[in-house]
């Protein structure tokens, strides 16, 4: 008696299936934006990190070097002594290139579009 009990219990039905891939798809739309915009948010983050350590060794150049680097920053971009790897690049924004605004010698943004993000 107790085998053919256990022999008519086999797998799931279609509605139990359906049930667990709807509360699955319920999950997924909570939380797919909220991991998009961290993933966003990183990015700006690296973005202005990149962006303060630019204008540290913008400031590091004027001190040793006595003069600004140009403010498209193909000078100090070649020095190997201050971008070994070369001037780091916008991951919002990978065309971008950072710049530096002439009347205040910081490095404040890049140049693409109209206006940069934040």
């Amino acid at each position: 008696m107790g085998i053919n009990r256990i022999i008519g219990k086999k797998g799931v039905s279609a509605g139990e299936v359906i049930l667990v891939i709807l509360l699955m798809s319920i999950i997924a739309i909570i939380l797919l934006p909220r991991f998009s915009d961290i993933v966003q948010n990183a990015k700006y983050d690296s973005c202005r990190t990149n962006v303060a350590n630019v204008n540290a060794l913008v400031q590091l150049y004027y001190i040793k070097e006595g003069t600004w680097p140009k403010t498209d920053l193909s000078d100090i971009a070649t020095n190997v002594n201050y971008f070994p790897e070369g001037l780091p690049g916008c991951p919002v924004t990978s065309s971008a290139s950072y710049y530096i605004y002439p009347t205040g010698h910081r490095v404040t943004g890049h140049l693409y579009g109209v206006t940069p993000h934040p």
